[in-house]
């Protein structure tokens, strides 16, 4: 090696060194971090679990299918996966993919699925319910007939 050269690592080497030195030398610094917990972290969720629902939704859909063809049920009719959200005060909210399945015309209008549930007495149940539309917060908030769903994968929020 040249000199030049071996002056120059030597140099380096000495302040990796000395970096290292101050390194342990110094008092462990406090961890700063962005606590995404509450409604903000829920709606952030919320938000990222509708969108790879909607970005993958026909993979899921042909997920869906191929597992049910494997186990003898397969419909004869068109499905479709679309966002799900349940909000409940006895459940905790929880947001997936629902596949809904029926007559083409009826499954092209739901772009949503509602899930609630219910308490008569003793005997509770949950009511699925497609939608036509995924805001909450409209006057045009309609269930769609002639569907079912087919599957539904859902995560507690």
């Amino acid at each position: 090696m040249k000199a030049t050269t071996r002056k120059l690592m030597a140099c380096l080497t000495a302040m990796l060194v000395l970096a290292a030195v101050m390194n342990f030398a110094t008092p462990p610094q406090r961890a700063h971090g962005i606590d995404l917990g509450g409604v903000v972290g829920d709606l952030l969720k919320i938000g990222g679990i509708a969108y790879v629902v909607k970005k993958f939704d026909k993979d899921i859909d042909k997920g869906i299918n191929e597992i049910m063809a494997k186990n003898g049920v397969m419909p004869d009719a068109k499905t479709r996966v679309v966002p799900i959200i349940r909000i409940g005060l006895s459940d905790p909210t929880a947001v997936g993919a629902a596949q809904v399945v029926g007559p083409p015309t009826q499954v092209d209008k739901v772009q949503a699925v509602g899930e609630s549930q219910i308490r008569i007495g003793g005997l509770g149940g949950r009511i699925l319910i497609p939608l036509s539309t995924k805001k909450a917060h409209t006057k045009s908030v309609r269930g769609v007939g002639g569907v079912g769903i087919s599957a539904n994968i859902k995560i507690n929020i």
